[in-house]
């Protein structure tokens, strides 16, 4: 028995090993950027210095890890996030408006869609 193709099965492989870590670095670049505005969404404004203040920072490859951050630079963002209480002593509590944890929430599913299509695109090369 003779089997055939495997030379070019081969050749296929070591283009994906080569061309995936750019197209995987754009890839997490564009899901951050999207995660990000999603978040800008969903973030209430007064004066819109909580809304501006989103940005992302991504080291790049880095052996098998890539990564992505997605931080907010005022120092009350969590306050507005998780709540917080009202006046010393006080028993009112502002509840937190969750404007991150929503958007991650709803972008992991728009994710694995985005990352299924990404590898079927792909491997169809």
């Amino acid at each position: 028995m003779k089997l055939k193709g495997f030379n070019e099965f081969g050749k296929v492989l070591e283009s994906l090993e080569e061309e995936t870590p750019g197209a995987l670095e754009v890839f997490m670049k564009q899901q951050a950027e999207e995660t990000k505005a999603d978040i800008k969404k969903g973030t209430p404004v007064d004066t819109g210095t909580l809304k501006n203040s989103w940005h992302r920072s991504g080291k790049g490859l880095h052996g098998h890890e890539l990564s992505q951050t997605i931080f907010n630079a005022t120092d009350y963002a969590a306050h507005v996030e998780y709540g917080h209480r009202i006046g010393k002593g006080r028993k009112r509590f502002v509840k937190g408006r969750f404007m991150l944890r929503k958007a991650i929430d709803t972008r992991r599913i728009k994710f694995y869609r985005d990352l299924e299509k990404f590898v079927g695109k792909l491997m169809k090369k």
